[in-house]
């Protein structure tokens, strides 16, 4: 399966975004359809490809759900998740 094939199956929506600082790389939202994956293109192709995997395990683990108390935890646990992965596929 190809990762626009996953991204469609799943509902999930990738877009590239400009003037967005470079504070942030990105971020995700639901709008009770999609799932939709914004990137920052401030950022060069590798961080991108970092940053949608972020951003997509934040969708695969439903983060939409969580308290703002909950926002450091929830990050670690990413971060985790995306080294793992890493370590898995490199």
């Amino acid at each position: 399966m190809s990762f626009e094939d996953f991204c469609s199956i799943n509902n999930i929506v990738i877009s590239i975004k400009e003037n967005m600082g470079t504070n942030i790389r990105g971020f995700c939202y639901f709008d009770g359809l999609y799932f939709n994956v914004i990137l920052n293109n401030r950022f060069d192709r590798f961080q991108l490809q970092e940053t949608t995997v972020h951003e997509v395990i934040h969708v695969m683990k439903n983060h939409f759900s969580c308290n703002t108390e909950d926002i450091l935890s929830v990050e670690r646990e990413v971060d985790s998740l995306t080294k793992v992965m890493k370590l898995v596929f490199v």
